[in-house]
């Protein structure tokens, strides 16, 4: 089973924008995995 989500889930999941997961992610709040393309994902737990 896949535990990473893509940002369009986890913000969907999480009840904020993409932007403000762009943001976190930047900030270093909340980190995402990157894909071998540099696409974000999260773990769902």
């Amino acid at each position: 089973m896949n535990r990473l989500i893509s940002i369009n889930e986890a913000s969907k999941q999480l009840g904020v924008s993409i932007s403000t997961l762009r943001r976190w992610d930047k900030s270093g709040m909340l980190v995402a995995q990157r894909t071998p393309k540099g696409h974000r994902r999260y773990d769902k737990y």
